[in-house]
């Protein structure tokens, strides 16, 4: 399964992604977050490179964008 995440840098997001990677290795996160206020890449900086995680710098305003995520993805969850 490919689960869409939106936030992801955050405090919860970054658990939460943390959680699934490791309870559910068949999984596959796409994470975007936009790096605003909350965000920290340095909570995810130990699984930047796990072969089930992908971090896409983007805004959810851009439509385009998400559009193209989305058709990606199985499930998409907003965490915040």
């Amino acid at each position: 399964m490919k689960l869409l995440i939106t936030g992801g840098l955050g405090f919860i997001g970054s658990n939460f992604i943390q959680k699934i990677l490791n309870q559910h290795s068949d999984y596959e996160i796409i994470n975007v977050d936009a790096e605003l206020n909350g965000s920290n890449p340095k909570n995810l900086s130990q699984i930047q490179d796990h072969k089930n995680y992908e971090y896409v710098k983007g805004n959810i305003t851009n439509k385009k964008l998400m559009e193209k995520l989305i058709e990606n993805a199985n499930y998409a969850k907003e965490v915040n």
